[in-house]
């Protein structure tokens, strides 16, 4: 009989929640009022209570499966999903993060590190008179050979590649990773950016010198040159956003400036040791550090796999080579548009060290 009469006083409290559930779904939050909202938050509590009663004490299974749906509805509307906010997600694409990553220290270097190796080393394998073997010693003569041999017939012989598609993504992210991953040594980062930057300059070099076939020649340039600003830039920021971590660790005090007020308790020294504090002063500088790298590496994968579906739909097809270059030129475009043009830091902003 109690239980008879409980269940018969708490009805009113759940169809009351039902009726709720069912106006909220119907429209926003915002307009019901905060009242009604405070009411349905009391009634969800409540609801979870007479659950967990419910359980323990064994009630009708179709009063427990009626509040387990309850609850369940009640739960989804109280902790759905909020709607995107369009109008932030777009200021974030194309004014912070170009400003960010064109004023980013770490960006700058491995841009002038790797393009000045890919160009020196370029023209040290185009020119064996100034270093003889140089393409062989730093690539290898059987790779050499092979390269030569797969761009006999590289352009024109195959159509559109999915599964082409999906290899080069995994092949270029796989570079992109390991030279981020490794950028937390910084010795290791920027080693494996200057060695990738010898290794393609020297191919390229080796691709230009005279001892390869002219038909080879123009088949390689012409595979490589519409994919080729996407990608050589790509490695260039996957290594940037490694080595802002690995200065984080280097340097910690260098990010303390960083830190929002009331983010920075100054623990007392007679309480901490002083590597403990520097230890402390890492941690947030990595978090900081890490902040940071999350909009420079989702450039990079972004531009990684625009390469990838350009090198196997566009590169090897039978196009007109004008139009392979149209699309160089595109992209290149694309890229001064979005990293110098947008990225340009305007007046009063200071640079991102």
């Amino acid at each position: 009989m109690k239980v008879a009469e409980l269940i018969e006083k708490r009805r009113r409290n759940w169809q009351e929640l039902e009726a709720l559930c069912t106006s909220m779904e119907m429209r926003r939050k915002k307009k019901m009022g905060a009242r009604a909202i405070s009411r349905f938050a009391a009634l969800y509590r409540a609801a979870c209570a007479d659950l967990a009663l419910a359980d323990s004490y064994q009630l009708p299974p179709n009063i427990v499966e009626y509040l387990h749906q309850l609850v369940g509805r009640a739960h989804n509307q109280l902790y759905r999903s909020r709607s995107i906010d369009w109008t932030g997600l777009v200021y974030t694409l194309f004014v912070t993060t170009p400003r960010h990553i064109f004023a980013d220290r770490c960006v700058q270097l491995c841009f002038f590190l790797f393009f000045g190796f890919f160009i020196l080393s370029w023209v040290l394998g185009a020119n064996p008179s100034f270093y003889p073997g140089f393409a062989e010693e730093m690539v290898g003569r059987e790779q050499l050979e092979a390269m030569v041999e797969m761009h006999r017939n590289s352009v024109g012989n195959t159509g559109v590649s999915p599964s082409g598609a999906t290899f080069y993504v995994q092949h270029n992210t796989s570079i992109g990773l390991q030279c981020f991953a490794l950028g937390i040594t910084v010795v290791g980062g920027i080693g494996t950016l200057m060695y990738n930057a010898t290794a393609l300059g020297s191919m390229f070099g080796h691709m230009s010198s005279p001892s390869v076939p002219d038909d080879v020649r123009d088949n390689f340039f012409e595979f490589v040159m519409a994919h080729g600003p996407f990608e050589l830039t790509a490695i260039v920021l996957a290594a940037g956003a490694g080595l802002r971590l690995g200065m984080a660790l280097i340097s910690p005090r260098h990010y303390k400036s960083e830190l929002q007020p009331g983010e920075d308790p100054q623990p007392d020294e007679n309480m901490l040791s002083k590597s403990r504090l520097l230890a402390f002063d890492r941690i947030d500088s990595l978090k900081i550090a890490a902040w940071r790298s999350l909009p420079i590496m989702g450039a990079s994968a972004t531009m990684f796999c625009l390469a990838a579906m350009i090198e196997a739909w566009i590169s090897p097809s039978a196009l007109p080579i004008a139009v392979k270059i149209i699309v160089m030129i595109f992209c290149s475009f694309l890229l001064m548009i979005y990293f110098i043009v947008l990225g340009f830091p305007r007046g009063g902003e200071s640079a991102t060290r």
